[in-house]
C-alpha cells in the first residue's frame, strides 16, 4: 500500500477496489462519506457532486472511480471527505460562520451538531504514516520534507473526458493536491486544484512547491510547535 501511494498507481488503488467489492466501496463512498451529497456549509449555492456510476452493477465503475475517473466532486465535499484522516477519523461538517451579530444587539451562535464517525481512529492513525511518509522520501523526491514536522499529502491526476465522443482527452488534465499538518495531530488541511494546468502532465510538478510554500507560511504564522 505505501508504494501505491508513493508512485502513484492506478492500477494498485483499482486492484484493492476491486478486493473491495463493489456494495463495500459504494458504502464508504456514498454512506460513510458523503460523496454526491451537499455538506451543508453556511454559502449559498452548493451543489452536489456526480456519483451515479456508483450505483452501476459494473465492476469497472468502481476500479475507476478508485483513482477519480467515472465520477465528479466539489471541492468542499471532497475536503469533507479527506478530513476523515486529519480529524482521526470523524466526518465533520464544514463551516465559515461561528456566530451571528445582529444590529438589535442579539447574538446567535450556530451549530452543526456532533461529528460522525466513520473511520476508526488506528485507520486513520496508519493512512496518516504512510502519507507522511509519501512527502519525506517521494513527493518532489523528499526535497520538500520538513525535519521537525509531519505532513501528511497526497498528489491526484486526472484525465479530463471529452464530451464529443467519449473517452478523455489524452493530453488535458485536472491537477488536485491535500495535505494536512502536524500528520497526527492536525491543525490544518489544504486542498488544491487546478484545471487543465499548462506544461505539466503530473499534479506534483504544479502544486508540491505551494503547497510547500503555504504550509511553512501557516506553521510560521501560526506558531505551530514542532512534532518531531
Amino acid at each position: 500500500m505505501q508504494e501505491i501511494l508513493s508512485q502513484s498507481l492506478n492500477l494498485g488503488v483499482s486492484f484493492i477496489a476491486t478486493k473491495l467489492g463493489g456494495e463495500t466501496m459504494r458504502n464508504y463512498f456514498l454512506e460513510h462519506y458523503k460523496l454526491g451529497s451537499e455538506t451543508g456549509i453556511d454559502l449559498p449555492g452548493e451543489v452536489r457532486g456526480l456519483v451515479t456510476n456508483l450505483q452501476s452493477p459494473r465492476l469497472v465503475e468502481y476500479d475507476t472511480a478508485s483513482f477519480g475517473q467515472g465520477i465528479a466532486m466539489t471541492p468542499i465535499e471532497t475536503v469533507r471527505a479527506l478530513n476523515t484522516l486529519a480529524s482521526g477519523g470523524y466526518l465533520v461538517t464544514p463551516h465559515l460562520v461561528k456566530e451571528v451579530h445582529y444590529d438589535s444587539g442579539v447574538s446567535r451562535e450556530l451549530g452543526w451538531g456532533e461529528p460522525e464517525r466513520v473511520l476508526k481512529a488506528d485507520t486513520t492513525l496508519e493512512v496518516s504514516r504512510m502519507l507522511t511518509k509519501v512527502v519525506d522520501t517521494a513527493l518532489a523526491n523528499g526535497t520538500i520534507k520538513l525535519e521537525h514536522y509531519s505532513v501528511a499529502a497526497k498528489t491526484g491526476t486526472a484525465q479530463i473526458a471529452n464530451p464529443n465522443g467519449g473517452g478523455y482527452y489524452a493530453d488535458r488534465f485536472l491537477h488536485s493536491f491535500f495535505g494536512y499538518f502536524p500528520s497526527y495531530d492536525a491543525k490544518f488541511i489544504i486542498f488544491l486544484f487546478a484545471v487543465e494546468p499548462k506544461g505539466a502532465p503530473f499534479a506534483s510538478q504544479t502544486w508540491a512547491q505551494p503547497f510547500h510554500s503555504l504550509t511553512q507560511f501557516l506553521i510560521n504564522y501560526y506558531a505551530i510547535p514542532p512534532d518531531r
